[in-house]
């Protein structure tokens, strides 16, 4: 399982804590206030109290600064509760399709606008229809959150000992320029997904939120803009001996997962290569374009050769481990998350542990 997590940054923190008042303000007769993590909450990064009649409601808490499909999915597959009450939802605006999916699968949710679902045997509260509020939040730079910032920190993630070196060096091996460099690790350092030690090197003092930041944010911010093409296979199980090395594309996604667990039948192929893929590549692996192919190609956002000490054979042509599991659940697909959590736990979760 993954260590435990329950270390909230100050825009957590401050989510949190209005999400508390607004539960208070709509309801007008109940109270809610945080606390520590306790030890039946191991998974969650915090924890409410709600003081409901005469009754005390004590329950796990995950904490996301945006909340989304993907972000929820993150949020199960990397946190999920060890007893059978389900981890509670705490995001700055729970929107009505997002809770009508919430609801149907009792996952009870608590928001800034004071929207809330609590299903217990203790109790029952749903509140539903209010508005967006605004929420000020401390935001030091953001730019590890940009493209080229979480460019950045997949460099950092997947490179032992990167975290430590020269800003230049950073930037040599990431591919951005060294001013964005020198920001996107200063704001790591500000929002305290990176710290230096007395001797100077650079940690992960949370890995588990590190990846979790960079996962949610890798669809919206980096992925949409690697996308070249979709064809259409004329076999399903094309990929399985094809010689992706030597068109310099890897394979990510459900496929990647399939060749590493071989717990996965791959209905998608998600490639990563170099440069356009050309006629060659079609020719040989019997593709066709198609807008709603089954196999997406995206471009590589790393700079190569790069040594990821993983297996990059001709048998076992996949990206790193951290990508693939970034795919699957970008995917929104809930028949990846148990592959997910497996690669998560076998190769992601041990890389700075």
């Amino acid at each position: 399982m993954p260590p435990r997590h329950d270390v909230l940054s100050l825009n957590e923190q401050q989510i949190l804590d209005a999400a508390c008042n607004a539960f208070q303000t709509s309801t007008r007769i109940y109270a809610a206030k945080p606390v520590p993590a306790s030890s039946h909450t191991l998974a969650a990064n915090g924890a409410i109290q709600f003081d409901i009649d005469d009754r005390k409601l004590v329950t796990g808490v995950h904490v996301a600064s945006r909340a989304s499909h993907t972000n929820l999915l993150l949020a199960s597959n990397l946190h999920g509760s060890g007893d059978d009450r389900p981890l509670m939802l705490v995001a700055p605006y729970i929107d009505p399709g997002l809770a009508s999916f919430l609801i149907d699968r009792n996952i009870p949710f608590l928001d800034v606008a004071g929207n809330a679902f609590i299903r217990a045997p203790e109790v029952t509260i749903m509140i539903l229809g209010r508005a967006r509020v605004s929420l000020s939040t401390h935001s030091p730079t953001s730019r590890s959150t940009t493209s080229k910032g979480l460019q950045v920190m997949f460099a950092l993630a997947t490179q032992p000992g990167l975290a430590s070196e020269p800003y230049r060096k950073i930037a040599a091996i990431s591919g951005a320029a060294l001013s964005t460099t020198n920001q996107v690790v200063d704001d790591l350092l500000a929002r305290g997904l990176l710290v230096t030690r007395r001797n100077g090197q650079r940690m992960f003092p949370d890995w588990p939120r590190y990846v979790e930041e960079w996962v949610s944010l890798y669809p919206t911010r980096l992925r949409i803009k690697l996308a070249q093409a979709r064809f259409a296979s004329a076999s399903g199980d094309w990929w399985r001996s094809f010689d992706f090395l030597k068109f310099d594309a890897r394979l990510g996604g459900e496929a990647a997962a399939d060749l590493v667990t071989q717990d996965l039948k791959a209905a998608r192929v998600t490639l990563y290569a170099e440069q356009k893929l050309g006629a060659d590549f079609l020719k040989a692996a019997r593709l066709r374009p198609a807008v709603d192919g089954d196999v997406e190609v995206l471009t590589t956002f790393w700079r190569e050769p790069v040594d990821y000490g993983w297996d990059t054979s001709p048998s076992r042509p996949v990206v790193h481990p951290l990508l693939v599991y970034a795919d699957l659940i970008a995917s929104g697909d809930s028949r990846n998350l148990s592959v997910a959590k497996d690669i998560y736990d076998r190769f992601v979760g041990i890389l700075h542990a």
